[in-house]
């Protein structure tokens, strides 16, 4: 199985470059064990009240460090040893392992993205750049990360994947794509799938691909990139939400499983993994074992998502029904019912709990299936993949089919509304109940999607699950939509962000330069 072999090349050689490498004699960064608890204590806490992937913590830290240290100015280096002391101390990097001259590739990253706020806000005006500022942090946020974890592992399965969905899949389309857009749109849609990245990472990503010079010599392409940024952010967006992209998504899913648990196989014991090449049976043991232990690790990792979901939603819950609805029933429509106030704190934690129940891990089927679709890799067997842009129709089908979709969603609301409004709940109770049964069910789906990534089989259709969709449908849709502006209003993270966060890193960085100073007078005793 030489495409084995080459992909055992790869990721040895990739691996060779993800080592830190430091110069002879290089000191490397260290941070207190105090400090770095208390930091570690908080960040916990926080991954809590904002809820998000476990993929996308780090990337989320180094955003929030920017946004207090971005507007800093000045001493590139300073911050940037700063941010890389936050990001130790919350344990997003290991101790003792950094050497300094990072410092400098992170304080030239951030320099760079400096440059480019103040040059918007000097040609485009303050409030231009004031709308542009978290786009830009997020942007720098890729590229610290990318610069302080280089992950050129799965970079390299990242070209293996592409390189097999290029010939696997067959676009069939209404508008005819160039060669570069198809290429583009499954290499989004294969680090959508086997990264899972988010929106920054794929903007980033797109943004490496495009200009070249914005990540090998900045200065070349910094004016045009002012001069042009809403341009390019744009285009840019234009091929994040291209018409094929879900589509692409669906279809490259399956793949990515199949690429994670070769990457498995492989790591499981790499100083022997060049056996697998001519021991198909060796090959298969391997994944039938490995295809195990990971139902085992996603149950366990779903459990972990599963409780900070609960305790997220419980605490918002809790909150806003002793801030608002409480209060509101009670002194304004004087109302004020017990029932109402205790089924709508306890209701979406027992339904986050009950989706949990339901979730199962796949059968020895789902691994048949992949140990087939693993070997189909390997040996370029298999079927092609058609994916077809979806139907165009003419006004009256769009219009009847629209219509039939919005009462989709008013039979559901409406249902759940008449009951509620039966049992004596007030307008207020109703419209949280609404809200947070829809997030609970948007988080239930997302959940329930990760422990499916496993499942290669195809998907059956039945009356009963899609009777099912459609009443659920429309409140997964509405809490997408809760979750994702919610998050920008979530008051704990404001808490959080502004009234703790900002003056305990600072305290935490006095009490590190203190420590600092103080060995120093120690060692001068020696």
């Amino acid at each position: 199985m030489q495409k084995l072999a080459n992909l055992l090349d790869n990721l040895f050689s990739a691996e060779a470059k993800d080592r830190i490498v430091k110069r002879e004699d290089e000191e490397t960064i260290k941070v207190s064990i105090m400090t770095s608890t208390i930091a570690f204590m908080y960040e916990k806490i926080r991954t809590i009240v904002d809820y998000n992937e476990d993929h996308l913590l780090r990337k989320s830290a180094i955003f929030r460090i920017l946004k207090r240290r971005f507007l800093e100015g000045g001493d590139y280096y300073k911050i940037g040893e700063n941010v890389i002391k936050e990001l130790i101390s919350a344990r997003y990097l290991e101790n003792n392992k950094v050497p300094e001259s990072k410092i400098i590739e992170v304080a030239q990253v951030i320099e760079k993205y400096d440059l480019l706020y103040t040059g918007v806000e000097t040609q485009k005006g303050f409030q231009a750049a004031l709308g542009l500022y978290d786009w830009i942090l997020n942007l720098a946020a890729c590229e610290l990360e990318e610069t302080l974890v280089p992950a050129n592992k799965m970079k390299a399965l990242v070209r293996f994947m592409f390189d097999e969905v290029k010939e696997r899949i067959e676009i069939v389309s209404h508008q005819e794509l160039s060669e570069e857009e198809r290429n583009l749109q499954l290499f989004l849609a294969v680090n959508r799938s086997l990264v899972k990245s988010d929106k920054p990472m794929l903007e980033y990503l797109i943004l490496k691909l495009w200009y070249a010079d914005w990540k090998n010599d900045y200065h070349l392409f910094l004016p045009q990139f002012i001069e042009q940024v809403f341009t390019i952010k744009q285009a840019i967006n234009n091929q994040i939400n291209h018409r094929l992209a879900n589509k692409l998504l669906q279809a490259c899913r399956r793949y990515a499983m199949m690429i994670i648990i070769l990457r498995d196989v492989i790591y499981e014991d790499i100083q022997n993994a060049g056996n697998l090449v001519d021991n198909s049976k060796l090959l298969e043991n391997k994944i039938r074992e490995v295809c195990q232990n990971k139902y085992y690790e996603t149950k366990s990792r779903l459990k972990t998502q599963i409780f900070r979901a609960i305790i997220y939603v419980f605490l918002t819950k809790m909150l806003i029904a002793l801030i608002v609805e409480i209060p509101f029933d009670m002194y304004l429509l004087h109302t004020f019912s017990w029932i109402a106030a205790a089924v709508n704190v306890a209701f979406p934690p027992f339904l986050m709990i009950l989706i949990a129940a339901t979730i199962r891990t796949p059968s020895e089927k789902n691994t048949n299936s992949m140990v087939k679709g693993i070997k189909e890799i390997l040996t370029d067997t298999g079927e092609t993949v058609y994916v077809r842009e979806t139907k165009r129709r003419n006004w009256f089908v769009w219009g009847l089919l629209h219509f039939l979709y919005l009462l989709s969603f008013v039979i559901p609301f409406g249902l759940i509304i008449y009951f509620l409004n039966y049992i004596r709940f007030s307008v207020l109770s109703i419209l949280l109940f609404l809200v947070f049964f829809s997030i609970v069910s948007f988080f239930g789906v997302r959940i329930r999607r990760s422990a499916r990534e496993l499942n290669v089989l195809k998907k059956k259709e039945n009356i009963p699950g899609e009777i099912f969709d459609f009443f659920t449908l429309p409140f997964v849709r509405m809490g997408r939509f809760l979750s994702l502006n919610f998050s920008k209003i979530n008051i704990f993270v404001f808490i959080l962000d502004f009234l703790i966060e900002a003056p305990l890193k600072i305290i935490l960085q006095g009490v590190e330069e203190w420590l600092a100073f103080f060995k120093e007078k120690k060692e001068d005793l020696e």
